[in-house]
């Protein structure tokens, strides 16, 4: 497995050579087309965030760990941005969408649900066969948080969910296809 954390964001980028050469899985943050050129018969997953919390827990993760090359992040320490400030950022905004590239969620080999993880990682294991370990492993958890999902006012709330649309369609998509994914399983095993 290779970690792609913005190492090749971008299809313009991704070219022969880049991707060491042993490399069966690409794994990381990097838009969904990216290496559509190289490996055009490869399976794409994604794993998928409800948008509120995806925004919260990015400026969170921000706040505690400081990318002052992220233009975002910058913003956030130098104009020192309170959430709903952050959450009007133009990047901040549907970043979901952006990584899908038009794609819908049916589009991909397979989507995986944040608030949905064990599940998930169990329609993993079915769909292609690779066993997985459990309990997985909760890294880089907010350790300021102390309940399964953010505390913040319905106002709070609503006004980054209004932010995000595009990105609460492509979520709604998600949620569809996995209960619809565990129904199938569960039966299959039953």
């Amino acid at each position: 497995m290779w970690d792609n954390y913005w190492t090749i964001p971008t299809r313009e980028q991704a070219r022969a050579g880049l991707v060491p050469a042993e490399t069966e899985c690409i794994h990381g943050h990097f838009l969904a087309d990216t290496f559509d050129s190289l490996y055009p018969d490869s399976p794409v997953i994604a794993f998928v965030r409800h948008p509120v919390e995806r925004l919260v827990s990015h400026y969170h993760y921000f706040r505690r760990h400081p990318n002052y090359p992220d233009e975002c992040c910058r913003a956030l320490h130098e104009r020192s941005l309170s959430l709903l400030e952050f959450a009007d950022l133009d990047w901040m905004k549907n970043q979901m969408t952006r990584y899908f590239r038009g794609r819908s969620a049916g589009d991909f080999a397979f989507v995986g649900v944040s608030e949905c993880f064990v599940e998930s990682l169990f329609l993993f294991e079915t769909t292609f066969g690779c066993p997985v370990t459990l309990p997985a492993p909760c890294e880089n958890v907010n350790p300021e948080r102390t309940a399964p999902h953010y505390s913040l006012s319905a106002a709070d709330y609503g006004y980054i969910l209004r932010r995000n649309q595009s990105d609460l369609l492509l979520y709604e998509q998600a949620l569809q296809r996995h209960e619809q994914s565990m129904a199938a399983a569960l039966t299959a095993v039953a």
